[in-house]
């Protein structure tokens, strides 16, 4: 069973010769760093840093110390995730790891969640499209529709070149890591020069870095808020799980690229942070909803056009990489039997989930006109962190139920602990601090969920009429099921 052939072959009756269709293995490790650190790299450390230095009361030390606990935090989900993606070979990250360990019905929420309201997608492309609108609206803010009508045509060419297969999507992600890279390089080095020429700034943050009328003023909800800012930057550390079947070699090169990509991410949110301080007064950040255009303005001078440039390259490598992972969530769910079957086909000769990543557009596109999605990031965003902590869990749990399964890399069993009771902590705070209508819209939200799991998957009830319809789709983007054993 030769998994890194782009084709196999399958001997049958009278000697007649079949073609097997099964995605194909286009991942390494130096594709993977970058597939993951696209994802986690977004534009969220150019807009959220202000936040998370607000709820540290000012305090630059704490503030500092808070990105490196998160990145911290990062490398220890990873590697609970490096034991589940090394034992279990199949794509779909928690979706398949929640099956496995407690009920198809609990792990069928996750794709029903992120295929129908893919609200981390949808703000990514959104702010993609208002920095790279704002150049051209410089005497005022670009109109909504200007900005949706944007967000769509990135969304339907990202889309276009992953249907067209993952050698093409995945030497799209590197030229925009690279970019993104070179960007935010630009950014520090700007800091550095600055400095140099005028370190009154730096010094004095430096200083006053751990301020003890600051510190006091510090308690464990107000930090709550932050700690949400700072891992929702960090949120992908898992994304090469979601196509662990498109991986060379997984059980070598998922925890390579994985932990290699979360230490990447780590300095790089910590040397972005230094920049801003070395430049910028707390009274500067704090004042500021977006802390990369002040700090442009001062340190860059001309050459500010360089933040929004790089705003929207994190923010469309980050959504490039989105698709090439979470998009296949919809593709695995389908051939379990929980979608419609023609989610779960693959294209003829491109091995591409295209009807998968259709679904996903469409979703994404919805939302992209319904705008203003803070509230509903924030609201979905403890739900997530269930699915993190029982995840987690799930490593324990695997090994109880499945000692049979080969493991290449086992974590100390502390971890998955630990970050099981982190979770909940992620879950509960922002319950006491803001307490929100839309918590119990979530909750709405998957109970419906579980109603049409029950319906469809458990009685297996169908729709009148939905074999002719997938057989029109399977003609329309000429698709096949694909081999796999469940």
């Amino acid at each position: 069973d030769s998994d890194d052939s782009d084709t196999q072959y399958a001997e049958t009756g009278r000697n007649k010769i079949t073609k097997t269709l099964k995605l194909r293995r286009n991942i390494d490790v130096f594709s993977g760093v970058l597939v993951a650190s696209g994802v986690m790299l977004g534009s969220g450390i150019f807009v959220s840093a202000n936040t998370v230095l607000d709820a540290a009361n000012n305090s630059l030390g704490v503030t500092l110390l808070i990105w490196v606990f998160g990145g911290a935090v990062a490398v220890m989900s990873t590697l609970c995730y490096c034991e589940l993606a090394t034992s279990i070979s199949e794509s779909g990250s928690d979706y398949t790891y929640l099956s496995h360990a407690y009920t198809p019905a609990f792990g069928f929420l996750l794709p029903w969640m992120s295929t129908f309201v893919p609200c981390s997608d949808t703000a990514t492309i959104l702010t993609f499209a208002r920095y790279a609108l704002a150049p051209s609206f410089s005497c005022s803010a670009p109109s909504e529709n200007s900005v949706k009508l944007t967000a769509i045509c990135l969304l339907l060419f990202i889309t276009a070149i992953n249907i067209l297969g993952v050698k093409f999507a995945v030497r799209l992600q590197v030229l925009l890591s690279w970019s993104k890279f070179v960007a935010v390089g630009a950014v520090v080095i700007s800091a550095v020069v600055y400095v140099i020429r005028d370190s009154s700034i730096a010094s004095q943050n430096l200083n006053h870095a751990f301020e003890t009328k600051a510190l006091s003023g510090i308690t464990l909800l107000t930090l709550s808020s932050s700690f949400y800012q700072v891992m929702y930057s960090y949120d992908g550390w898992n994304a090469l799980c979601h196509v662990t079947e498109e991986v060379k070699e997984p059980e070598k090169t998922i925890p390579k690229a994985s932990i290699a990509a979360v230490s990447i991410i780590t300095l790089i949110y910590v040397t972005m942070n230094l920049a801003y301080f070395a430049v910028l007064t707390p009274e500067e950040i704090s004042t500021s909803k977006i802390i990369a255009l002040p700090f442009a303005l001062k340190a860059m001078g001309g050459a500010s056009w360089i933040v929004p440039l790089s705003v929207c390259l994190c923010a469309v490598s980050s959504y490039s990489a989105g698709i090439l992972t979470h998009g296949r969530l919809p593709y695995v769910a389908a051939r379990r039997g929980q979608l419609p079957m023609i989610f779960g086909m693959l294209h003829i000769n491109s091995r591409v989930p295209s009807p998968a990543l259709v679904l996903n557009a469409l979703s994404t596109i919805v939302l992209i006109n319904i705008g203003n999605l803070e509230m509903m990031i924030d609201t979905f965003g403890f739900v997530n962190w269930t699915f993190k902590g029982f995840s987690s869990l799930s490593v324990l749990i695997l090994r109880k139920r499945m000692p049979h399964l080969k493991r290449p890399y086992k974590v100390p069993t502390i971890i998955p602990i630990f970050m099981f009771i982190l979770s909940s902590v992620f879950v509960i705070l922002p319950l006491i601090n803001q307490p929100h209508f839309l918590y119990f819209y979530a909750i709405f939200f998957f109970a419906v969920g579980l109603c049409l799991y029950y319906i469809f998957v458990h009685k297996q009830c169908e729709m009148p009429g939905s074999a002719r319809v997938t057989r029109v789709l399977q003609k329309l983007f000429q698709v096949a099921p694909c081999d796999w054993k469940k």
